[in-house]
């Protein structure tokens, strides 16, 4: 049986048989904090919903999922695997819950700062993947080189490699020009201004001259 919770913030739906909510909503509302701390702007009330099987969460996507998908974010509703089955419907360990609570989460945020968009995919996914990473460099095993083509990729050509890319190109903006910039850069890009534009005005370089210098600052030739 399903159950919900009011959290002020979101709405919290979850199964009456999930012995691990208590945990689960402290580590959600530690998650909305830690993006609103960073991004510093309301977003409209949403709704999360944990599901227990991949059946019930590919009923929810549309279609069957892989097993390194384990949330999405639509609209204002979030769908994530509960912590008790965390790792088992995914590949992934159950310390990576709250992680990815805080990546979805951060969509939203990013949708409202972007005026319900998510592109370009690079940034939205590349700044969810930062922010749930601590907001530190990460050490990669393997170091991918930047390319125009993957950060050019659309939803359905992603992978686990689109993300690492995104992400690092993600930490070079960062952490060479500020966090302030690439929030400007989100808000120019609501205005419908185009990203070569905004890149050029906000960085000085060109979109191919940044990548080349976030590979440089990866120290990937």
């Amino acid at each position: 049986m399903e159950n919900k919770l009011d959290l002020k913030f979101c709405t919290l739906i979850y199964s009456d048989e999930d012995n691990n909510i208590d945990s689960e909503k402290n580590m959600l509302i530690k998650a909305y904090n830690f993006n609103k701390e960073f991004i510093k702007i309301d977003i409209p009330k949403f709704c999360i919903q944990f599901v227990y099987s991949r059946d019930k969460f590919n009923e929810l996507w549309g279609s069957k999922t892989k097993d390194f998908v384990s949330a999405f974010a639509k609209n204002n509703k979030i769908v994530i695997f509960a912590y008790g089955v965390f790792d088992k419907e995914t590949r992934w360990k159950r310390k990576e819950f709250q992680k990815t609570l805080i990546h979805e989460i951060n969509h939203l945020f990013y949708k409202e700062l972007r005026d319900d968009e998510y592109d370009p995919l690079w940034l939205s996914e590349g700044l969810a993947t930062f922010i749930q990473h601590d907001k530190k460099k990460l050490s990669y095993k393997n170091k991918f080189k930047i390319t125009g083509k993957i950060l050019k990729q659309k939803p359905e050509e992603i992978n686990i490699k689109s993300y690492q890319v995104f992400t690092m190109f993600v930490e070079y903006l960062i952490f060479n020009f500020g966090k302030d910039k690439i929030l400007e850069l989100i808000k120019e890009l609501k205005k419908g201004k185009k990203l070569e534009q905004v890149l050029r005005n906000i960085y000085k370089m060109s979109f191919d001259e940044l990548i080349k210098n976030g590979n440089k600052y990866h120290k990937i030739t």
